[in-house]
C-alpha cells in the first residue's frame, strides 16, 4: 500500500514538473512574439506604410503624404514628407527600427548618421525587391503568412499574364520617367515600371548591359529602336510633367516620327498605382501596363 502511495506521489511530482516545464517554454516563445510585435518600428514612405499595412504591423511613425494613409494608421504620428523626413520628430519617437528605401539612401544618409539614427534600407527597385521585401519583414516581424499570401497572390497574376501573352510578338516599349521642371529620363528592366513591361511579354528599348535604373535619353538610338509604344510615368506634380512632356513633343519633330506617336501609342501614368518604386498596388499596375502594352 505505501509502495503504491509512493508511485503515485513520484507521478503526481514528475507531472507537475512536466505542466511547468511546457508552460515555462510557452511563456518564453510567447514573451519573443510580443517583443517582435512591440517593436517600435516607423516607415518613412508612402510604399513601406503599405507593405506594413498588408502585414498587419503595428508601427509609431508614418509619413505625411497626400495618399490615403491605411485605416490602422490613421491615428499614428506622422514624421514629415518621404524626401525630407523631419529627423526631429522621428527621434522623439524613440523607435527601435526606422525604415526608408534603397532610392533615398544618397539623399538622406548624412542626415540620419548625423542624428545618430539607425536606418534600414528596403529594396523597391522592382517587381522581384518587392517580394523579397516583403518576406524580409515578414519574417522579421512575425508575419510570414501575411507576406506569403501575397507574394502568392502576385505570382498567379504574373503567370496568368505570362501564359495570356506568350504567343504574342513582343512590342519595343519606351519607357520615360519625368520629373517636374521639364525634365526626363529613359527607364530600364531595372527599374519597376521597366519590370512590369518585362512581365508582359514585351521588350523595354536600352541599351545593352544596362544596369541602372534610369539613364539619360539617347535620341538618336530612340529613333533607331522605332518604338511602338511609349510610357511616359509623372514621378511628382503631375499636371506640370505631363504637360512638359507634351510640350517636348510637340516641339521635337523627331518624336512625331516614331511608329508609337503615329498610331497614337503614347500613354501617361500617375502615382499612386503607377510609382517610381514597387508598391502594394503592384497586382493593379501590372494588369494595367498589360492591357496598355498588349491591347489589339
Amino acid at each position: 500500500m505505501l509502495r503504491r502511495d509512493s508511485s503515485k506521489k513520484i507521478i503526481f511530482v514528475l507531472s507537475l514538473w512536466i505542466v511547468s516545464f511546457a508552460a515555462i517554454f510557452a511563456l518564453s516563445n510567447l514573451n519573443k512574439t510580443q517583443d517582435k510585435k512591440d517593436d517600435s518600428v516607423v516607415m518613412t514612405t508612402y510604399a513601406l506604410t503599405q507593405i506594413a499595412d498588408t502585414l498587419h504591423m503595428y508601427l509609431t511613425g508614418v509619413p505625411n503624404t497626400q495618399y490615403q494613409i491605411p485605416d490602422r494608421y490613421k491615428d499614428t504620428a506622422k514624421v514629415g514628407a518621404p524626401n525630407a523626413p523631419s529627423m526631429e520628430k522621428i527621434k522623439k519617437l524613440n523607435p527601435d527600427t526606422v525604415y526608408s528605401v534603397t532610392t533615398l539612401k544618397s539623399m538622406q544618409g548624412k542626415s540620419y548618421q548625423s542624428n545618430n539614427i539607425d536606418v534600414t534600407y528596403m529594396n523597391l527597385q522592382t517587381v522581384n525587391h518587392l517580394k523579397k521585401s516583403l518576406n524580409v519583414l515578414g519574417k522579421r516581424y512575425d508575419k510570414e503568412v501575411y507576406a506569403t499570401k501575397f507574394i502568392n497572390k502576385l505570382n498567379r497574376n504574373v503567370d496568368r499574364i505570362k501564359q495570356k501573352n506568350k504567343n504574342n510578338d513582343p512590342k519595343k516599349v519606351l519607357v520615360l520617367f519625368g520629373m517636374p521642371g521639364g525634365g526626363y529620363l529613359q527607364a530600364t528592366t531595372n527599374s519597376y515600371i521597366g519590370s512590369l513591361v518585362k512581365y508582359t511579354h514585351n521588350t523595354v528599348i536600352q541599351p545593352k548591359n544596362s544596369k541602372g535604373e534610369y539613364i539619360s535619353v539617347n535620341m538618336e538610338e530612340i529613333q533607331k529602336a522605332k518604338p511602338d509604344i511609349v510610357i511616359c510615368l509623372a514621378h511628382a506634380m503631375p499636371d506640370m510633367v505631363e504637360k512638359s512632356f507634351k510640350e517636348e513633343f510637340s516641339n521635337n519633330q523627331m518624336w512625331q516620327e516614331l511608329p508609337a506617336f503615329q498610331n497614337k501609342q503614347v500613354h501617361y501614368l500617375r502615382e499612386p498605382v503607377y510609382s517610381s518604386t514597387a508598391n502594394m498596388n503592384v497586382i493593379k499596375a501590372l494588369n494595367g501596363i498589360d492591357k496598355i502594352v498588349n491591347e489589339k
